[in-house]
């Protein structure tokens, strides 16, 4: 007798705490969307040209396209390996963009020839004729990277 009324007391204790498991749970916000989840919704031409800009780009460069793919999935990994290491790093790239931003604001010229010399850094990188399908038109430092470093990926 005394077996059935500590395992039935063992098990209402394991539903209770399961229970209040579940409870809280569903009381965590849901997680942050992706950046640049809302182009799509805000500029759906914009981002149907950009999807065409990329499925060409992949079609006449295949093996850039999966060399960038085989880079996102290592990120990736990486990221679920150190979610800490990785959200610093986002933290501080996105601290670096704030702080481009309010360079960009304040002298606009200076700001045309950084994004210039940037196009041009990334043209000689990858031996393309233009920049990434995403962006290109972000601020990066100049070549003599006055502006600090970008956190290591």
């Amino acid at each position: 007798m005394k077996l059935r009324t500590t395992l039935f007391g063992l098990a209402s204790l394991t539903s209770l705490l399961l229970g209040a498991s579940l409870a809280l749970a569903e009381d965590a916000p849901p997680p942050p969307p992706p950046p640049g989840a809302g182009l799509c919704k805000q500029n759906p031409g914009q981002c149907e040209e950009m999807r065409a800009k990329h499925a060409a780009f992949c079609k006449d460069n295949p093996q850039k396209c999966e060399e960038m793919r085989q880079k996102r999935a290592e990120r990736a990994e990486f990221c679920k390996q150190n979610p800490q290491k990785c959200e610093e790093q986002r933290a501080a790239m996105q601290q670096h963009m704030q702080e481009m931003q309010a360079r960009c604001k304040a002298d606009p010229t200076k700001c045309d020839e950084m994004k210039q010399q940037a196009r041009e850094r990334w043209k000689a990188h990858h031996g393309m004729g233009s920049p990434p399908v995403g962006g290109g038109d972000a601020a990066a430092p100049p070549a003599g990277g006055d502006a600090g470093t970008a956190p290591p990926q």
